[in-house]
């Protein structure tokens, strides 16, 4: 129902109007536009049609098309997807489920089907993606989003890296003059903008990519942003290194053993000059602190909290138009997600670099990643517990991908030892391409060791299952009454087809977070959350651990079907 979205949401929105009507509820006041002059009129307007608050049918053409539908045609003429979701009532039948089907088994003609394992939870599905993101979709869409990584690292390399790069270069050096302070906070900006760049475009490749599951979108993202950043990383290092040595061959540079730095044509044995030490370290900790460690995150409060609550109270305080579901959105804040991974994996990078460099810079940039992840922590302490309004992340897909991108990145610490090993008492003593190969052959033999540990050993360390399941005297039902949020009311189309299609009286409620007070009982359809009753309470969030089992059938998508079941009452099996 991707090409349906704005109709469905429509209709969603107009069954919580009518929930809240049945409830009792108050009623918005229905306010008329304030009176003003020609000139403010006319902003007044443009204002509307850049927030979007003018009427959602004419937000776009398909919106349009759409208003002229019944919603029971519009809901008839979907098509579904090659996947379903199949709800146990206990744990029992679940296992008995999942064991008797694991050779595989037919339904409804097609054959093939066998059971796979899934974590998830209802609020971590993207429903609209389902039917639209095939695994060569996917691997299309990844493709295409790093040449947009591509080219953003070329925009901010051209428009905002280049002017500076230049200034540095035709700087005057002579009789020791350096640049000042404001070109120094410059660079910091500049490297905040960079990742800035990076972050935007790396969440709307993510949410492109079409992943069924909110814990994939995060994972992938977390990855795209971690490569993105090293785009920038790498090309300041690469700017630093040909400036500082077109700086130094003109201002007449020597070795420690007197050999003017112009006469020295090896790559590596430039690179541990005295002079090409100082400044790339000098570059490493300007880039690391404050620009990366600290400044964002100084800064992060004000577009992630501050900014839209001041700029929502603003618009919802002078728009009357805006009642209701419409105002709270404006004042709600943004979602969690985990680019915190990405961005202390950068962290942990930049921090490694600086072994490359002699130790005068290496307790300063320590000293201040320390102080800064304390402000982190901080931060994100206070904007779980006190901004956000839910989160949920079933899988531990992100935590995965995040211990297998510190293989590469620790293997930077292997590469280093073996360069600063070079030519020391007892060691060998390379140079040029041959050194460069041990300290790449380091690099990769600890990846591969890291990778394989963690794919291999690291699992056998796990906590073992407890002997009885702290859960299996849960039911569907029994949860279902403390948890809103199930496979029925977390799935839009089926809350609408209740209704609409199977009338279903009282049909099934469509979850929406803050709205738990609207639910209705109809437990012949699964929905069994009420607010206040004896056995559940809205305020009950504990879930036991989850686990999915899915069946897939090979063949094209029209012929095949997945299942999948989760080892708690409210998990189910996905076809």
């Amino acid at each position: 129902w991707q090409e349906h979205q704005e109709a469905i949401e429509k209709a969603l929105d107009e069954d919580l109007q009518e929930r809240l009507y049945l409830s009792g509820a108050d009623q918005p006041e229905v306010l008329d536009e304030p009176q003003m002059g020609g000139l403010r009129s006319r902003f007044y307007k443009l204002e509307k049609s850049l927030l979007g608050l003018g009427p959602a049918e004419a937000v776009t053409e398909r919106a349009e098309e759409d208003a002229g539908t019944p919603i029971e045609e519009l809901l008839q003429a979907l098509h579904t997807s090659p996947r379903a979701f199949a709800v146990f009532e206990t744990q029992q039948a679940k296992e008995q489920a999942v064991e008797a089907l694991q050779t595989g088994f037919s339904f409804e003609g097609a054959s093939g089907i066998v059971m796979e394992e899934l974590d998830a939870e209802p609020d971590t599905v993207q429903w609209a993606c389902f039917g639209h993101s095939t695994r060569s979709q996917k691997i299309i869409r990844l493709a295409l989003g790093f040449g947009c990584i591509l080219l953003a690292c070329l925009f901010w390399a051209v428009v905002f890296y280049a002017p500076y790069a230049y200034y540095v270069m035709t700087f005057n050096y002579e009789n020791g003059r350096q640049p000042g302070f404001i070109v120094g906070f410059a660079f910091s900006m500049i490297v905040v903008v960079g990742n800035a760049i990076m972050y935007e475009v790396c969440a709307g490749i993510s949410d492109k990519v079409g992943f069924q599951f909110k814990d994939d979108r995060e994972a992938c993202y977390m990855i795209l942003y971690t490569i993105a950043c090293m785009f920038n990383v790498g090309l300041d290092f690469v700017t630093t290194y040909y400036t500082a040595e077109k700086v130094m061959e003109s201002l007449g540079f020597r070795t420690y053993f007197g050999t003017p730095l112009l006469e020295v044509k090896a790559f590596t044995a430039k690179f541990e000059t005295y002079g090409m030490q100082r400044s790339l370290a000098e570059n490493t900790y300007s880039y690391a602190f404050p620009s990366t460690f600290l400044i964002p995150f100084l800064i992060e409060p004000f577009p992630a909290i501050i900014g839209p609550l001041l700029v929502g109270r603003l618009i919802v305080r002078t728009h009357p138009e805006l009642q209701g579901k419409d105002a709270e959105e404006w004042m709600a804040m943004a979602p969690m997600e985990m680019g915190r991974y990405a961005d202390l994996l950068l962290n942990a990078i930049l921090g490694i670099l600086i072994f490359y460099f002699p130790g005068g810079y290496t307790w300063m940039l320590f000293l201040g990643m320390t102080a800064s992840h304390v402000w982190i922590y901080a931060f994100d302490h206070f904007r779980v517990l006190r901004s956000i309004p839910a989160c949920t992340f079933a899988a531990f897909d992100i935590e995965w991908w995040c211990e297998a991108c510190l293989a590469p990145i620790m293997g930077i610490i292997a590469a280093c030892l073996a360069f600063k090993s070079n030519c020391e008492p007892g060691m060998y003593c390379l140079t040029g391409p041959h050194l460069i190969g041990v300290c790449c052959c380091a690099w990769l033999l600890h990846t591969v060791v890291h990778t394989l540990c963690l794919i291999h050993v690291v699992p056998k360390f796990g906590k073992r299952p407890p002997a009885e399941d702290p859960a299996a005297h849960e039911t569907f039902s029994s949860l279902a009454h403390r948890l809103p949020c199930s496979w029925f009311t977390a799935n839009p189309i089926w809350c609408l087809r209740s209704k609409h299609t199977y009338s279903h009286f009282p049909p099934c409620s469509y979850y929406q977070l803050g709205k738990e007070n609207l639910m209705r009982v109809n437990e012949k359809i699964g929905c069994f959350f009420e607010e206040g009753a004896k056995d559940g309470s809205p305020t009950a969030r504990t879930r036991p651990p989850q686990k999915a089992a899915t069946c897939s059938m090979p063949g094209p998508p029209s012929a095949r079907r997945q299942v999948g079941s989760e080892t708690s009452p409210n998990a189910t099996p996905r076809w």
